[in-house]
């Protein structure tokens, strides 16, 4: 498996991705339906494939089909307002019927799904089509042109599968027994559907108002039992706020009782009551952390107050004095970046402990505000609720106020008539039997409705209709269709499909891991050898050192051994206990606080040059090269060798503790870590770059960045000059499209920070062999190994603003 291959399944599981395919995909909508459409459309073959996408089938419509069904909507709407025209009609429609077969038959191309997932796609957008073009016309016009539209789409699908059946085997049973029983409804709630519904209606033996006064009475009171589930989801959730309940009642067709819906809220009452004791114990940690900062930032700054006193008063040197202003200064900004994320925490627990208490406020009214009512909801309870059954008394009133809404419609009288039986001083009717033909409409009528809607739910179409789609649906979809996981009407590209071991592979490893900074100062050498003065060497080293050490310890990082020319720097996730050595065992969390350090180390060793440039003249008085002028250089008008000091090269390796790093204290009684990952990234500090400052990282460092930032994307040389908000949605898929084949990295957006690939052998003197290419294999574990079996990792460049 190659690394492009290992990179797309980490994608996969990162969140920004899981978030874009729980918007775009639906999926908490898909699982409502999926679940749904199981108990309606039962042993289907064709829901099971549908159920491995985890979400909605996404289906590419090029051009072409779209403006080809607009044609064939306004063609026959036209020819229905004047059917003098037909031979114009016929002409269109066997011109349409052939180029339609000849898409579905490339698109289909032997696969037997694909004829039912063009059937319905196609289908869908004729409806959305219809709806547009009849939103403004009468309820008798709209039931016609249902009518005569549904039959003539059967007849153009009918066709179609008779004629790919001649070379491939095709099951349609699905169709036919949906849409090939109804008419083709524009989009319309069940009052105006069942209405639309009334000629079908009174074939089955009742007109549409009877049905309707029926099912509005029995849906009324009906409830679906999804408690266990909703219970049972509830319970799994380790967190609990009103996105995490709407999320929840959006999965299952939930109509609740009053009972259940307060079982349901003292369940979230008592979990709420559970994490609010967990948050008040976080807080009062973060609190007492908080009480130690301050005092510690006070202890130290007077400390080092009275030692720049000292230095003034027995002053030797400027730099002396300044070290220590930078130590202040370090000490101050550490300590107060410590304290701006401790307030951060408390911020976000104080407010996640407000939602908390706002939910114990909740009473029924306030739960019942986060039930999901979509349209489609009301057919399904009318299957749902066959079985139930009204009194005859209040059955009778019902009939009585429909024969008075119905009374001048002969052919509806006509139909209520059969069931009217002779009752004393008064007229009733047959209850019974019209129960039964309620039932009968019910399975002949609704149902098939149910089954064509559930399939449309379940499959979604881009662009759409209106042409607007989000760039970042956009990006998903060309992210799902290089790999497979989208229909591609009208477009074909080549696909990157998953090989059998790389559906195996457990990224887990990633998501959270320590990480070891080494950063090697460059021309640390050329330096003392022109300086020719120990003490002084020192003092500007210490002073770059400052520099350095504010930054990492900013973010989170515990600095662990000066080797002179550089330094070896730990990042864990309990920085503040490693820190202040309340505990000596680190625990794993995200490498973005490394990876921005590093970053920002990069900016401030440049930025160290050019602020003593001016001090050069003096700290290389005794330089050979006297014909230095630094009087008035800049940085860019430095010498190469110059340029060269304080240049850094930094590596970072990340992995797991206690395995590939160890924290402990070493044989002098100092704090140390050793293992694989500090062999690793004082390697990766020794890569140098021409006449720059160079930042590399191990993969592990850059999965892990993935899974765990907010948004990224992917680092292409067309991508930096394109603006992806100024194309359409065919044009942005394109470009998406040939960012993930060209890509050579990442961009996290949010931090403007670029991730690059680098493309060479690299070995080291004590054995360690890197190999950035095909050489290196993916086991399932996700262990990176070399082709004779050895530890092998892929190796990437960081920096920030635009390289290609």
């Amino acid at each position: 498996m190659q690394s492009t291959e290992y990179e797309d399944i980490i994608v996969l599981e990162t969140p920004y991705y899981k978030k874009l395919q729980k918007i775009y995909r639906e999926t908490l909508y898909f699982k409502r339906y999926i679940t749904i459409a199981r108990r309606i459309i039962q042993g289907n073959g064709f829901l099971k494939m549908l159920e491995q996408r985890d979400g909605k089938e996404l289906v590419y419509l090029g051009r072409k089909i779209f403006s080809l069904q607009e044609d064939f909507v306004m063609s026959y709407l036209n020819y229905l307002a004047d059917e003098s025209h037909v031979a114009k009609w016929e002409t269109f429609f066997e011109r349409y019927s052939k180029h339609l077969f000849e898409m579905s038959e490339k698109f289909v191309n032997g696969e037997t799904n694909k004829v039912l997932i063009f059937e319905i796609v196609v289908r869908k957008l004729l409806r959305d089509i219809l709806t547009k073009h009849t939103m403004d016309i009468s309820l008798a016009k709209k039931m016609s042109i249902s009518v005569r539209f549904g039959n003539v789409v059967n007849q153009l699908f009918s066709y179609i599968r008779n004629s790919l059946a001649k070379s491939m085997p095709i099951t349609d049973t699905l169709i036919v027994n949906s849409y090939g029983r109804i008419p083709m409804l524009p989009k319309c709630r069940l009052p105006e559907a069942i209405k639309l519904l009334n000629d079908l209606m009174l074939t089955s033996g009742l007109p549409a108002p009877a049905f309707a006064a029926i099912s509005k009475t029995l849906t009324a009171s009906y409830c679906i039992d999804a408690t266990e589930k909703i219970i049972s989801a509830i319970k799994a959730n380790q967190t609990l706020s009103k996105d995490n309940i709407s999320e929840v009642f959006s999965s299952y067709l939930f109509y609740p009782d009053d009972t259940t819906l307060a079982e349901i809220l003292e369940l979230l009452k008592t979990k709420a009551r559970d994490m609010i004791n967990k948050i008040k114990e976080k807080r009062a940690t973060v609190e007492q952390r908080m009480v130690d900062i301050k005092q510690k930032t006070r202890s130290v700054t007077k400390s080092i107050s009275e030692e720049l006193v000292n230095l003034a008063e027995n002053f030797s040197s400027e730099d002396s004095v300044k070290n220590m202003i930078k130590k202040m200064q370090r000490n101050l900004i550490t300590n107060g970046y410590d304290l701006k994320i401790l307030k951060g925490e408390y911020q976000k627990y104080f407010e996640t402990q407000h939602e908390l208490n706002s939910i114990l406020s909740f009473k029924p009214n306030d739960l019942s505000k986060f039930l999901i009512r979509t349209e489609l909801d009301p057919f399904i309870i009318l299957i749902y609720n066959k079985d139930a059954t009204i009194e005859d008394e209040q059955c009778q009133t019902l009939m009585k106020e429909v024969i008075s809404e119905i009374k001048n419609d002969k052919e509806a009288m006509t139909s209520m008539n059969n069931y009217r039986t002779t009752g004393f001083l008064k007229d009733k009717y047959n209850t019974a039997e019209i129960t039964k033909k309620y039932r009968t409409i019910i399975d002949e009528i609704i149902v098939p409705l149910v089954k064509s809607l559930l399939l449309e739910e379940l499959i979604e179409y881009y662009p759409k209709l209106s042409g607007i789609t989000e760039t970042e649906g956009i990006r998903y979809l060309a992210e799902e269709a290089l790999a497979g996981r989208v229909s591609l009407i009208e477009k074909d590209i080549n696909v990157r499909r998953r090989t059998e071991t790389a559906s195996k592979v457990d990224v887990s490893y990633y998501r959270d891991l320590v990480s070891v900074l080494i950063y090697d100062i460059r021309g640390s050498t050329f330096m003392g050898t022109k300086l020719m003065n120990a003490k002084k060497e020192s003092e500007i080293r210490n002073l770059f050192q400052e520099s350095m050490l504010s930054i990492v310890e900013k973010y989170g990082g515990t600095p662990i051994k000066d080797t002179g020319d550089g330094g070896v720097i730990f990042f864990t996730a309990n920085h503040y206990e490693i820190k202040n050595r309340k505990t000596i065992i680190p625990e794993h969390g995200s490498t973005l606080p490394v990876v921005r350090s590093c970053i920002e180390m990069i900016r401030d060793a440049q930025t160290f040059v050019q602020e003593n440039i001016g001090r050069y003249k003096d700290w290389f008085r005794e330089a050979e090269e006297r014909k230095i002028h630094f009087e008035g250089a800049t940085y860019a008008t430095l010498p190469p060798s110059y340029r060269a000091i304080f240049q850094i090269g930094v590596g970072i390796a990340s992995g797991k503790y206690p395995n590939e790093v160890y924290f402990d204290k070493n044989a002098y009684g100092e704090f140390d870590i050793t293992g694989m990952l500090v062999r690793e990234a004082n390697f990766y500090s020794k890569v140098k770059a021409e006449d720059k400052s160079v930042v590399v990282c191990d993969d592990a460092t850059l999965y892990n960045l993935l899974l765990n930032v907010e948004k990224f994307s992917f680092l292409s040389a067309e991508g930096l000059r394109t603006n992806p908000l100024m194309l359409d949605t065919e044009q942005g898929l394109e470009y998406w499209l040939n960012q993930k084949r060209k890509s050579h990295g990442f961009i996290l957006d949010l931090y403007k920070i670029f991730v690059a690939q680098l493309h060479e052998q690299a070995t080291y003197p004590d054995g360690l062999k890197l190999t950035l290419g095909s050489d290196i294999v993916v086991k399932e574990t996700g262990d990176l190994k070399d082709g004779k079996g050895g530890r092998g990792k892929f190796l990437f460049e960081i920096f920030s603003g635009e390289k290609v």
